[in-house]
């Protein structure tokens, strides 16, 4: 019969892959502000660090690790280039990645980038100890913060509605089509909102333009926004000083304006909009792979491009595109080639399922990472023949399927991914394929029982519908196996008469619906506010002592909601709120 997967013991690290094993919590909503982890190692961005847009397997590794050791590693986003005042300029690392200058070829900028290559900018490859073929790797999100640019001290991202996005399948309202020769492509600068407690908690929109058609370095004309290493030379910083920026030869400097690509020569086009909204910030890794072992076979059809191009996924993970890989969450990655060699790149700070524009809130980030070796002779069965990029959170597991689940090798020419790829249909059917091994490996279940799951208990969703290889993923609660009460709130229970299933959380958070609080920090401030009202001797006393004593309060009324909390509790706050606020805190 069906049983929950147990704890497993190995050599090198001791790992539940069930609930809660490392004590982290998926990261969706709010990013807190920036938390102090140190880390075994430290890997910047630099020119010497990074690739762009390939695999390449014949590139040495920058860094060697032990398993189980933490590594903080940093991101330079390849859409940068979009906004230097706010994103580039005084920060020297993106500076020399960046730089382009007048009469440089693409081979010969500061970091090369070859024909036929992809977009992205990634740190690596890092080696593991001891990886061989066939072992796996634990990738541990620790942490994943926003990079500040040092000038201003604030943290921007942009999002670009593409060529590759759907809507350029599908045509505008007005029923025109999209087209390549400019003039459709739109630009959101977004600056990253800081509450007062320190938490950057949203996106909101700052400017807006079309990318315009340009000169590069190398004398190319771009009429659409498919060369990432470009810096558009905006005359102002809008949306930000609103001063004039002046552009170093490299940077920028070497870029022509050509048209607003409406007609007007010379000129970028900034439409008339209000940009009264806001996006919630949920950060995460884009790109996170193992290098892959058939990397070269991209040669076939693209003679020199060095490596498989970064924008499709597969197999070795790659460009998946799931908002849900941030903090908390842990990825497992089959290894292709000893040592591991992982490669993070490609940081979004915001993203809806389908990354329909074909970006997401580009932005510059650094992740914290724990990564583990778990050798072939002793994987559990849920990971052995893994063959996708398998992902954990406190609550799920999440299983990816691929249009192609291994397209360098399905396609005599793999970069013909890039139509032969566009299917939700082959996507979710690798998919399903997935999750049934996956359900049946995992919990023992038969075949019928793991349809009679998905039919009933699995959201399948789309993760990408931009990257070449379409991506779909299921989402597995672990509950349905590991627990006995029920996380979900249905529309039978008196509490939730809209009639729609939500999530409960943990046992806190279904205690605090019970009493009905919405806002948890709402209520602690009605009872600091009662606390002061309630006693004179408040009069004088620190915010931050009533603030301390209206949460003591909070957490007994909590508490005496369930009998195994001792009583008591409630009784000593109450008895110290009588003695006065400086002696109850």
């Amino acid at each position: 019969r069906p049983r929950p997967h147990r704890r497993i013991v190995s050599s090198d690290a001791m790992l539940s892959f069930a609930v809660g094993a490392l004590g982290f919590s998926t990261l969706i909503g709010s990013p807190s502000p920036p938390e102090v982890i140190d880390t075994d190692h430290y890997l910047a961005a630099t020119v010497d660090t990074v690739r762009w847009g390939i695999y390449d397997i014949n590139k040495q590794p920058v860094l060697t690790m032990k398993s189980g050791e933490t590594v903080t590693m940093e991101v330079a986003s390849h859409h940068a280039g979009h906004d230097y005042a706010k994103m580039i300029k005084g920060d020297p690392a993106l500076e020399a990645i960046y730089d382009w200058k007048q009469g440089q070829t693409l081979l010969e900028k500061a970091v090369p980038k070859t024909p036929g290559s992809g977009v992205h900018i990634m740190t690596g490859p890092v080696e593991v100890e001891g990886a061989e073929v066939g072992d796996v790797l634990q990738v541990d999100i620790l942490a994943i913060d926003p990079r500040l640019n040092p000038e201003t001290g604030k943290c921007y991202g942009t999002n670009s509605q593409k060529f590759a996005g759907y809507q350029f399948r599908v045509g505008h309202e007005d029923g025109t089509e999209y087209t390549r020769d400019g003039g459709h492509e739109y630009i959101t600068v977004f600056e990253f909102v800081e509450t007062p407690s320190g938490h950057m908690a949203w996106g909101k929109p700052v400017s807006m333009y079309m990318f315009p058609t340009v000169v590069d370095p190398a004398g190319t004309t771009r009429t659409i926004d498919n060369m990432p290493g470009i810096v558009i030379p905006h005359p102002i910083d809008v949306g930000g000083t609103g001063e004039a920026v002046s552009y170093p030869p490299g940077l920028g400097g070497a870029v022509t304006i050509t048209s607003d690509g409406r007609g007007n020569a010379g000129q970028i086009y900034y439409p008339d909009v209000d940009l009264d909204w806001k996006v919630p910030l949920r950060p995460h890794l884009g790109t996170m792979a193992v290098m892959p072992s058939n990397t070269l076979n991209y040669e076939n059809g693209n003679a020199g491009v060095g490596g498989a191009n970064t924008i499709p996924p597969s197999k070795f993970g790659g460009n998946v595109d799931n908002w849900r890989i941030g903090k908390g969450t842990t990825m497992y990655y089959q290894v292709e080639v000893d040592g591991g060699m992982l490669m993070i790149g490609d940081t979004h700070a915001a993203q809806g399922d389908s990354e329909l524009a074909g970006t997401a809130m580009e932005t510059s980030m650094t992740a914290k990472l724990r990564v583990t070796l778990h050798k072939k002779a002793t994987l559990p069965p849920m990971v052995q023949d893994l063959n996708y990029p398998l992902m954990e959170t406190a609550d799920n597991w999440l299983i990816s399927g691929f249009a192609y689940s291994n397209y360098l090798d399905q396609l005599s020419t793999p970069s013909e991914i890039f139509s032969a790829g566009a299917s939700v249909d082959l996507a979710l059917e690798n998919c399903f394929n997935n999750t049934r091994s996956f359900l049946m490996k995992t919990y023992e279940v038969s075949e019928a029982e793991s349809i009679a799951i998905m039919s009933t208990g699995v959201d399948f969703a789309i993760t990408q519908i931009v990257d070449g290889n379409w991506g779909v993923h299921a989402v597995v609660p672990k509950w349905m196996f590991t627990s006995p009460d029920t996380p979900w709130d249905y529309s039978c229970n008196y509490n939730n008469p809209s009639g729609t299933r939500r999530a409960l959380g943990d046992a806190r958070t279904r205690k605090l619906e019970q009493m009905g609080v919405a806002d948890e920090n709402s209520s602690v401030r009605k009872m600091t506010e009662h606390v002061r009202k309630l006693h004179a001797t408040s009069v004088g006393v620190e915010q931050a002592h009533l603030e301390a004593i209206g949460r003591r309060m909070f957490e007994a009324k909590v508490n005496l909601m369930d009998k195994k909390e001792n009583p008591l509790m409630g009784k000593r706050v109450l008895k110290a709120i009588n003695d006065g606020p400086k002696k109850a805190n």
